[in-house]
């Protein structure tokens, strides 16, 4: 008879999880408190930055790494197998700066890329402008302007990825249970046990992918203080054809366009709690970022605006495992802002952890202990 896995959470790594394991024989449910594929990974720019697992030493690049070799075989199974479209794209991505400081990060990080492999080309103006014409004026008006291209940059888009997914694991069987709140977790004899729909219920294994709601969902595994909410901001614009073709990158903002013309310009960082909502003042910033690299975008239609929480850990590594003292709760949550291009080597991890294989790449580094306040879980 198949173990039984409740995942909680559909997000991109509950939905990836929740595929990868059924694939492999497990019966599995995922239970969320609201639709799946929504929240977070809905609201994701869905950039897939350059990786290169074979070289990283770095715990988190060999985990970028892993998911960097997966995502093109798996989004075009789940294009095959459900017949929709994850959108998933080499585009490449121009990194540019315009101030020293900008400059010299970006020179350090063109280093750290050369040490791994991975490709990264400064341009002259003309190439640039070759490359991105719409970028021409930028290039001109700006005195201390610089640009790299990066070939090995994808994207993805979010909101069919989710649903590929979704239809992924329907087909392979899974259950949802939606509009549903695991309400807490509790240990009897080491084994956990979820509450939800005024019950507690048992299974094999559950693994909570919940995100920054990660501590609100268990609070007893003491982890509370130890995912951060960030809130991001994204404002989606549309021209009668996009004006880009890669990904365009300064620091943490993003421009990018998707093949209709529906351009998504991101992103800021803000500590608001579980607060969720736009503000003009970050969303006139994000347009006036966008119309000075792009300034044809002034007479875009501003189409629409929304947030998202990214979960931060205290050392910025993701928790992947399972939890100490409890023989069958595992976690997989604290991705920050890369939960869409991690979830596939994130569900390939835990599922070898479920399936009692040696993981693809060591996971050391995420182990949830460290993030408690204690090491051993108190219920």
């Amino acid at each position: 008879m198949p173990r039984t896995v409740t995942v909680v959470g559909g997000g991109a790594i509950g939905l990836s999880a929740a595929w990868e394991l059924s694939q492999r024989g497990f019966d599995v449910s995922i239970i969320d408190r609201s639709r799946t594929g929504k929240a977070t990974s809905w609201s994701g720019a869905g950039i897939l930055p350059p990786a290169n697992r074979k070289i990283s030493s770095d715990p988190i690049d060999r985990l970028r790494g892993l998911s960097h070799e997966l995502f093109p075989p798996w989004a075009e199974k789940l294009k095959l197998d459900t017949g929709i479209d994850p959108g998933l794209m080499q585009c490449g991505g121009l990194y540019l700066a315009e101030t020293p400081g900008e400059i010299a990060a970006m020179c350090g990080m063109t280093d750290y890329w050369q040490e791994l492999s991975i490709e990264c080309v400064p341009l002259t103006s003309e190439e640039l402008v070759a490359h991105e014409p719409s970028l021409a004026t930028w290039f001109r008006h700006t005195s201390n302007a610089a640009a790299w291209y990066v070939p090995d940059e994808y994207q993805v888009r979010p909101p069919r990825y989710l649903q590929a997914l979704a239809a992924a694991c329907l087909k392979s069987g899974v259950r949802f249970i939606e509009n549903t709140e695991v309400t807490e977790m509790r240990c009897l004899n080491g084994h956990a046990q979820a509450h939800y729909r005024g019950d507690w219920h048992e299974c094999d294994s559950f693994v909570l992918t919940t995100g920054a709601w990660t501590g609100r969902v268990a609070q007893s595994l003491e982890l509370e203080l130890s995912i951060v909410p960030i809130r991001g901001q994204i404002l989606l614009l549309k021209t009668a054809a996009p004006l880009v073709n890669s990904v365009i990158n300064m620091g943490h903002r993003y421009v990018l366009a998707r093949e209709d013309g529906h351009t998504l310009v991101g992103s800021n960082e803000e500590e608001k709690g579980f607060e969720l909502g736009t503000t003009d003042t970050v969303l006139e910033s994000l347009f006036q970022f966008a119309t000075h690299l792009l300034p044809e975008l002034t007479s875009a239609e501003r189409v629409a605006a929304w947030s998202g929480l990214r979960p931060m850990t205290y050392d910025g590594f993701p928790m992947i495992g399972r939890v100490p003292g409890i023989d069958n709760l595992y976690v997989a949550a604290g991705h920050y802002r890369s939960g869409l291009h991690l979830s596939p080597g994130t569900a390939v991890l835990i599922a070898d952890l479920l399936s009692e294989s040696t993981p693809r790449i060591p996971i050391d580094a995420f182990h949830v202990g460290k993030q408690q306040r204690s090491n051993t879980a108190h219920f």
